[in-house]
């Protein structure tokens, strides 16, 4: 076994190389989603299982609780900092996916008499949303911009969205959020902490981030569940710091996997 794992390390670099890693790493999806044998009836719109084990592995039932316990996260950070959803907030979810948080929160901030706008790379995953969640969906791309004017929103969250791109990339992204944010709005962004990085992450990881303040694992595909990007708290604060205040950072956790969260405001 000890063999095993070097040797699909280097074939998994070798596709990389060559542009075969994109076809493989979709066969991989679409195998998964064919395996995908749970079901749950949550009362909310449920996308096919080819679009969920493109977010979150095969498991509708995770999609289901994880979305619902990552919205209660989200809506009880955001009141903690002067946020509150029922407020009638303008609300944008960054890289919504198939609205695995979207289906709780947007009808609760709709329902408030705010607005709710969701954005995803993935033009399926933001086409679905629209079709089938209340709100406004659209695609964007790898880099900005959004298809919003400055000062559009009040509260963006991001969930596992820095955590698959690079660091000039996030730099950009950073920047642009809080171009679309009103001053004073609130950003929370997920992300993967030294702690994180120590529970769950690669074995290889963890102490690289002793010395790389940002760390990028399996480095192609960007934007994909295929690349993973680690980074100290300290580092993520750097980034942010020309165009937020950093109030917060929530730690990962190391008795779940639950990523660190950056609670920002708008300058």
């Amino acid at each position: 076994m000890s063999a095993v794992r070097p040797l699909r390390r280097l074939a998994r670099r070798a596709m990389e190389h060559t542009g075969l890693i994109g076809p493989y790493y979709r066969w991989l999806e679409q195998r998964a989603a064919r395996g995908a044998a749970d079901d749950v009836d949550d009362g909310r719109p449920m996308p096919p299982a080819e679009l969920v084990v493109l977010v979150s592995g095969p498991s509708r039932r995770w999609f289901s609780e994880r979305g619902r316990e990552d919205a209660a996260m989200f809506r009880a950070l955001a009141a903690r900092h002067g946020a509150d959803l029922e407020a009638g907030l303008d609300v944008l979810d960054f890289g919504c996916g198939a609205g695995r948080i979207a289906r709780w929160l947007a009808p609760e901030v709709i329902g408030a008499g705010g607005t709710f706008t969701g954005s995803d790379l993935n033009p399926k995953l933001a086409g679905w949303c629209a079709a089938s969640l209340p709100g406004r969906y659209g695609a964007n791309g790898l880099r900005p911009p959004l298809a919003l004017g400055d000062g559009a929103v009040d509260l963006v969250y991001a969930h596992s969205v820095l955590t698959h791109l690079t660091e000039p990339t996030v730099q950009a992204w950073l920047a642009e959020l809080a171009r679309v944010l009103r001053p004073g709005g609130l950003a929370l962004l997920t992300f993967h902490d030294e702690a994180y990085a120590q529970a769950w992450g690669p074995p290889e990881v963890a102490p690289r981030l002793a010395s790389e303040p940002y760390v990028v694992w399996n480095n192609a595909l960007e934007g994909s569940n295929y690349i993973s990007a680690w980074t100290t708290s300290a580092r993520l604060s750097a980034l942010a710091a020309s165009s937020f205040d950093v109030v917060e950072i929530v730690p990962g956790r190391t008795d779940a996997p639950v990523q660190a969260i950056a609670v920002l405001r708008a300058l």
